[in-house]
C-alpha cells in the first residue's frame, strides 16, 4: 500500500515542481517583456493543467494499469490540496463558479496525462 501511495506522492511533487517553474518563467518573461501581469489570468490555469497532466501521466505510467481512473483520481488530488491550500490561505477566493471551473480542469488534464502515462508504460 506504501509503495503505491508513494508514486503518488512523487507524482504530486512533480506536479508541484514543473508548476513552480512554469510559474517562475512566466513571471520572467512578463517582468522583461512588455506583457502585462493580466496575462497571468489567461496562464496561471495553463500552468495548472500542464502540471496536472505531467503528474498523472507519470502515476500512471508508474503503475501501467487503469490510466483514466489513476489519471481523474491524480486531478481530483490536486484539486483538494489546492482548495485546502486556499482555505488557509485567503478563504475569500473561493468561489463556486472558479472551484467548478479547476475541478474540471484539473479532471480533464488529469485524465488525458493519465492516459498519456498508460501509453508510455513498458507494461502496455
Amino acid at each position: 500500500m506504501w509503495k503505491n501511495f508513494n508514486i503518488e506522492l512523487k507524482g504530486l511533487a512533480r506536479a508541484i515542481l514543473l508548476s513552480l517553474f512554469l510559474a517562475a518563467v512566466a513571471a520572467v518573461v512578463v517582468y522583461y517583456t512588455s506583457l502585462s501581469e493580466k496575462s497571468f489570468r489567461l496562464l496561471a490555469p495553463l500552468i495548472l493543467a500542464i502540471g496536472v497532466f505531467a503528474g498523472a501521466a507519470y502515476v500512471a505510467r508508474e503503475r501501467a494499469t487503469r490510466g483514466l481512473v489513476r489519471g481523474l483520481n491524480f486531478g481530483i488530488m490536486v484539486f483538494i490540496l489546492m482548495l485546502i491550500a486556499t482555505v488557509i490561505v485567503d478563504p475569500s477566493l473561493i468561489t463556486l463558479r472558479s472551484s467548478i471551473y479547476n475541478l474540471l480542469l484539473c479532471m480533464a488534464s488529469g485524465a488525458l496525462g493519465g492516459i498519456l502515462g498508460i501509453g508510455l508504460s513498458n507494461n502496455s
